[in-house]
């Protein structure tokens, strides 16, 4: 399906990029990238590097020309392809405004092939069953045809694959037992610490990092307790923090 050439607004392509936190480090794949600004952008304002591919080889072209003379052709780049098959393993930010039907089918490779904690925004449109992180309405200076005065803007963070169950041993407590549900970033804990009371209230995944609050049961007492870390493949860690007590390291693993 070839979606048709709306241009985003100037003041809309620059918060999209802001929303994204794109920097100097960032690498920029604009899907359906028109006569090319989001790229442009990143590279001219935000220092960025960056790709745009588009089904029209015009608009490919007047990119490139666009691109040359904004004095950022060597960080950007431009190319005649489709979208739905363009790999985004490369992409630390994915900027997107398409139709709703490529964007639920672009889905599963934003969460197959980006790195967790790379960031995708789309404009007017969002991916369907997947909440976003921050949404952000956007006044136009001037009205624009296709979108009237105001515009809206979505932001993921592509979360870390953290579903599944865990284990690790701590001194304080003894054997701990994880098991983490997860819909996209959204998580819930559950645990088990040798066979003690370990009951998380409240748990949240960002990226890779993950943190969660509540309470366990040691020595008797019920205590509250707090952990702040990272999800790797193979592996939860970071600082678990018991009430009066010093943070101890917890490093969990992936039960098969």
């Amino acid at each position: 399906m070839r979606a048709p050439f709306v241009t985003t607004p100037d003041e809309v392509v620059a918060e999209m990029l802001a929303l994204a936190g794109t920097g100097r480090d960032d690498y920029v794949i604009d899907l359906g990238s028109g006569d090319g600004r989001i790229v442009i952008a990143a590279a001219q304002r935000f220092g960025a590097r960056g790709l745009g591919v588009d089904l029209d080889e015009k608009l490919v072209a007047l990119s490139r020309e666009n691109a040359r003379r904004a004095g950022v052709a060597e960080r950007t780049e431009f190319r005649v392809q489709d979208a739905l098959r363009t790999d985004l393993s490369r992409a630390s930010v994915v900027t997107i405004y398409l139709l709703p039907q490529l964007i639920n089918e672009l889905q599963p490779r934003v969460l197959d092939d980006m790195q967790p904690g790379a960031r995708v925004v789309t404009h007017a449109f969002y991916m369907q069953s997947w909440k976003p992180d921050a949404v952000r309405k956007v006044r136009l200076a001037q009205r624009h045809a296709s979108q009237g005065d105001e515009s809206t803007i979505y932001l993921w963070i592509v979360p870390a694959k953290a579903r599944g169950e865990w284990q690790a041993r701590l001194p304080a407590i003894g054997d701990l037992k994880l098991r983490i549900h997860q819909n996209f970033q959204e998580i819930e804990v559950e645990g088990q610490a040798d066979a003690r009371g370990f009951l998380v209230e409240k748990a949240e995944l960002r990226g890779t990092a993950i943190n969660w609050s509540g309470t366990l049961e040691l020595a008797g007492r019920r205590l509250e307790q707090r952990f702040s870390g990272s999800v790797r493949p193979d592996r939860i860690e970071g600082e678990l923090t018991i009430a009066g007590q010093d943070p101890v390291r917890l490093m969990a693993t992936r039960v098969p």
